[in-house]
């Protein structure tokens, strides 16, 4: 395991529409904890942004401006970012988001296997009056990102061999380009979860439409996502071919009430990995809700003898004896 020295420069990206909450979101760079810091800030609304000091308390600060004037659409201000960094290391942050003055620290003394160039931490999210209502944020597998992003812009933190390797936003995606981006980095990497809160995420301000309250609209998103999945479609077989990814397919559908899916998944685990004791409970769950009881009572009895001292897998058990015992009268 190594980490990252103290003389590594880090990148803070920021595409910017001049929010009147750019001075908070530049005040929480400065504020890190981080030794050596500089601010990449591309001027996402044209030439309209006001001009900016070249040192943000202490931090230098760069604003860049595209050739042409206009709108950026979030894709290209991201690349226009990308270009313009030198860190050793690169983190996004919103204007209207926040970073902890920890977060750079913590995420890069954090230990990591050396194949692994993204970082990543869990970010507190706030409603409009600061209120905190859940975190994203979770340890997990890359064939995760088939269903959704296991982090924030905000929250994660990636190596610029990524980005000379020629890891790029794709233009194509007007929404959802963060989370296309990390599919296209989790093709060329393995991620590092770092179980710590370090940033806020302001989901209720801003149009994307991937947020929350108001700023949530699932019908702009779902034609993207399909894009997405159609776009990275070898890489999901080959993730979604893995027994944890399996299991974690499984129950997604087992949740979704599309018990066939989930058997087609979950049977497989099994194939693969025939003594994991959760893919014999979720497949013997998955049986029971599709009326399959004299498997899913084999599959039960055999997880009890593996853990005969469990009590929900005692409970199942008994459960779909029961329905065996009232189909038969």
């Amino acid at each position: 395991m190594q980490h990252a020295s103290a003389v590594e420069q880090v990148s803070v990206l920021v595409r910017s529409m001049d929010r009147a909450t750019l001075g908070r979101t530049l005040d929480s760079i400065a504020a890190q904890t981080w030794p050596s810091v500089e601010i990449v800030v591309a001027a996402a609304c044209g030439h309209a942004h006001r001009p900016l000091p070249d040192h943000h308390r202490g931090r230098p600060l760069r604003l860049v401006r595209a050739e042409a004037d206009g709108v950026l659409p979030r894709p290209v201000a991201a690349n226009l970012c990308l270009g313009a960094a030198c860190g050793e290391w690169l983190n996004f942050l919103d204007d209207d988001d926040e970073f902890l003055p920890g977060h750079l620290e913590t995420l890069l003394r954090a230990p990591r296997a050396s194949g692994e160039r993204v970082v990543y931490s869990r970010t507190r999210v706030v409603d409009p009056a600061g209120a905190t209502i859940g975190h994203c944020g979770f340890a997990g597998f890359h064939a995760q990102l088939y269903y959704q992003s296991r982090s924030t812009p905000a929250g994660t933190l990636f190596h610029r061999s990524l980005v000379d390797e020629g890891a790029r936003f794709d233009e194509q995606f007007d929404l959802i380009e963060d989370h296309d981006f990390f599919v296209n980095l989790a093709t060329r990497t393995a991620f590092r979860f770092v179980d710590e809160v370090t940033g806020i995420w302001h989901a209720h301000a801003g149009e994307s439409g991937a947020g929350f309250g108001h700023n949530y609209t699932p019908e702009r998103l779902e034609p993207y996502y399909a894009k997405l999945r159609e776009k990275w479609k070898d890489a999901f077989a080959d993730w979604t071919s893995r027994p944890e990814a399996l299991l974690f397919l499984g129950q997604h559908a087992l949740r979704s009430g599309d018990g066939e899916r989930a058997i087609e998944h979950l049977e497989r685990a099994l194939r693969l990995a025939p003594n994991d004791i959760n893919a014999l409970n979720l497949c013997g769950m998955a049986n029971y809700k599709t009326g399959r009881l004299e498997r899913a009572e084999a599959l039960f009895l055999n997880a009890s003898r593996m853990l005969p001292s469990h009590a929900g897998i005692a409970e199942n058990l008994a459960m779909v004896r029961a329905a065996r015992k009232a189909a038969r009268k």
